[in-house]
């Protein structure tokens, strides 16, 4: 017989244990593939926003927790237009607010100016974009996922903080993120929000975005910008890769899937280690046969870790299913509809099974260890 058919066969002979370890094992690296993956898609889903729209420079307030939801003067907008090798900006305001006639709370709104460039990504499906004809006409924009959720067409009537809005039109984008939210003109958006003259900050194009031509207007934008609006080390121009790194929102979702994933393992691995020793116990005869017909030491330990793996990973491979369908289904509730990726990256795929291959040699490191010390004569004296 061949060593991996004993091994599988070894397995297949105790299938509530193997089952037992199997669920383990499961649990754990399906919370990796599913929280970690869902922590890095919605750094990923926003990395792309920015980067699909050639966006080189994001300018928020630099002394506040969490920038995104702080403010700084929009003058600051039409001062960075002026800043040689600056293309194009777009000053916006971030906020989330209520369909008060429709029930529908914590809807994100941003607010830009008519000849944003931020609007050339939008694929109009219905109705009619906003301009400068907009101005004064409470009107807006809905996302193609917001607008099916909330069953609304293009002239329908929404309340928002007491006025009433008219839909001019329903997009869509290739950012999930946006497909769920509510695009108005920046001055309506300071309105609502009681942000008159504020902004969240301004995403900024650069012309021949070379790595140097990026720092010197970053430069300005930190130094002779900020200072000409009395805002000197009050404000930061970021690259979006590095301004998603210190999101607060982001770092603690991460930290959260990170503090679960571990969680996981720990329980897992001791899980592999208890039932390990419970099999070395009860076979303990059984390795006495083996040690007695000439298995070495060496032998018998690479039979109780090749036991473990096999459980290990066959627990990755429900536990990743299990967690691709979880994060399936979470991307088409309502509340969170395209606002993370339908799938886990593969490298995340990848760590949870190196993961469990990782826990399943340790957790069965000490049960190897202890079979293959087992005296023949008497492993076969054991009852």
């Amino acid at each position: 017989m061949r060593f991996s058919t004993f091994i599988l066969r070894n397995v297949l002979r105790r299938p509530a244990r193997s089952v037992l370890t199997m669920i383990g094992m499961s649990l754990a690296v399906g919370a990796v593939v599913a929280f970690v993956g869902i922590a890095d898609g919605l750094s990923s889903s926003m990395l792309e926003l920015y980067q699909r729209r050639g966006v080189h420079l994001v300018v928020t307030r630099s002394d506040s927790v969490n920038p995104l939801s702080s403010t700084i003067d929009d003058r600051i907008g039409s001062e960075i237009a002026k800043v040689e090798g600056v293309k194009a900006v777009c000053p916006g305001l971030v906020d989330v607010l209520s369909f008060e006639n429709l029930g529908l709370n914590n809807v994100v709104t941003q607010g830009w100016l008519p000849d944003a460039f931020m609007f050339d990504e939008l694929e109009l499906l219905e109705g009619r974009g906003l301009s400068e004809a907009s101005r004064g006409q409470k009107e807006i924009m809905l996302g193609k996922d917001l607008a099916a959720n909330a069953d609304l067409k293009v002239g329908a009537a929404v309340t928002l903080v007491g006025e009433d809005f008219k839909v001019a039109g329903i997009y869509q984008t290739f950012a999930g993120l946006e497909n769920n939210m509510v695009i108005m003109l920046l001055e309506d958006a300071q309105r609502l929000t009681g942000k008159r003259g504020q902004i969240t900050g301004c995403t900024v194009r650069i012309v021949d975005a070379t790595p140097e031509r990026i720092e010197e207007v970053k430069a300005v934008i930190q130094g002779e910008v900020a200072a000409k609006l009395n805002l000197q080390k009050k404000i930061k121009a970021a690259e979006p890769s590095d301004m998603l790194k210190t999101n607060t929102q982001i770092k603690m979702v991460k930290a959260a899937a990170l503090l679960i994933s571990v969680v996981g393992l720990l329980i897992s691995g001791i899980l592999v280690l208890t039932v390990m020793l419970m099999s070395v116990f009860e076979r303990t005869r059984e390795i006495g046969i083996l040690r007695a017909i000439g298995w070495r030491p060496g032998r018998v330990i690479r039979m109780i870790l090749m036991e473990s793996v096999l459980l290990s990973l066959a627990g990755a491979v429900v536990g990743s299913l299990g967690a691709l369908g979880l994060v399936w289904a979470l991307s088409r509730l309502p509340q969170v509809n395209g606002a993370i990726p339908a799938t886990a990256s593969p490298q995340i795929i990848l760590t949870g099974f190196l993961i469990a291959l990782f826990v399943g040699l340790i957790g069965a490191a000490y049960p190897a260890y202890r079979g293959a010390r087992l005296l023949p004569t008497e492993a076969l004296r054991h009852e």
